[in-house]
């Protein structure tokens, strides 16, 4: 027994989702994360060749856009492959343009996205000081959300659009980081899946469509942009959600995933910072209590850190009184 809790101990720090399953990552965990942090004008100078030749594919620096812009596609895309690169850059110019009507508000960090308001009733997301590195925080609290009942009471199109201008707000946000900074800064996402279980709504395929569909685009539009995507406290049907979420996850976002027994699992960590990748980046008292930090935000006047809700919730939120009549209004 004294051997099998050792290795417990010595071996749920953290875990990656392979390819065939659940493996440890603590030799890839920081490899992955190189870039992030580095001194910009090094990484310019370093990179400087091949950002003078997706310039050049290009025919020219793209309007909004400067050597900074450019270095993020060289890393994610290779120094070699200009052509995909070049690819993305046009794709993202296009896709904006098409898009301007809602998305350019994205600009300023405390625009809200689409209907904000509703779907946050359903969707309990936002953005949470920062980390130890800089890196922006955005955390989703899954467990209490309602993804299935929202894609009952909303459009597709809807929800699609409101993850991705609050991706394109937060690329936005770590470019300004940058900048200030001169370091590069990516974005850490927490996803807190305390409270999910069977029939909880959380495995259906609409709404894993949905989140395909975003990290897919932000492949094109916001390249560099995730330096990790931690998932906090899985539940016994994690494996089943993995396995659906491969069908419509892009690779990338998979390779960037670290799995963390929270407090309420069998194989337990009492914090995220716990987890060999985050130790060095979180402060206590930055961490909301519900992922084993001591911040409540009462000073900011909230009840909770996210979505203005408890901290101390760990179970779904009821529906909204008029539920019925978003879902007929929605058909």
């Amino acid at each position: 027994e004294a051997r099998r809790s050792e290795a417990r101990r010595e071996s749920v720090w953290q875990r990656r989702v392979g390819s065939g399953g659940l493996v440890d990552a603590r030799a890839r965990a920081g490899a992955e994360m190189t870039e992030s942090g580095r001194d910009v004008k090094e990484l310019l100078k370093e990179h400087a060749a091949a950002i003078k030749a997706l310039e050049d594919a290009l025919g020219g620096m793209p309007e909004e856009m400067d050597e900074l812009w450019l270095l993020r596609y060289v890393l994610s895309f290779g120094a070699t492959d200009v052509a995909k690169a070049a690819a993305a850059v046009r794709k993202a110019i296009e896709f904006r343009k098409n898009n301007a009507e809602w998305l350019r508000a994205a600009r300023d960090e405390n625009a809200l996205p689409p209907r904000d308001a509703e779907v946050k009733e359903y969707i309990k997301v936002g953005r949470h000081k920062r980390a130890t590195d800089g890196s922006v925080v955005f955390i989703v609290r899954s467990g209490v959300s309602r993804p299935s009942d929202a894609l009952s009471a909303y459009s597709h199109d809807l929800l699609l659009k409101h993850q991705v201008f609050m991706a394109e707000q937060n690329y936005r946000l770590c470019d300004k980081y940058t900048r200030e900074s001169g370091k590069l800064i990516k974005l850490i996402s927490i996803n807190d899946m305390t409270g999910i279980g069977f029939t909880t709504g959380h495995s259906d395929r609409r709404f894993m469509k949905i989140i395909g569909e975003n990290s897919h685009t932000s492949e094109f539009c916001h390249p560099q942009l995730l330096k990790a995507m931690v998932v906090y406290n899985p539940p016994k049907i994690f494996q089943m959600l993995y396995s659906i979420g491969k069908l419509f996850i892009s690779q990338k976002t998979f390779d960037k995933m670290a799995v963390c027994p929270g407090a309420g699992s069998m194989k337990k960590l009492k914090s995220v910072k716990d987890c060999p990748a985050a130790s060095a980046l979180f402060d206590p008292a930055d961490l909301p209590t519900f992922l084993g930090g001591e911040c409540t935000c009462a000073s900011r006047g909230l009840n909770g850190c996210i979505a203005n809700i408890s901290n101390d919730r760990s179970t779904q939120f009821p529906l909204p009184a008029d539920h019925a009549a978003r879902v007929k209004a929605a058909k």
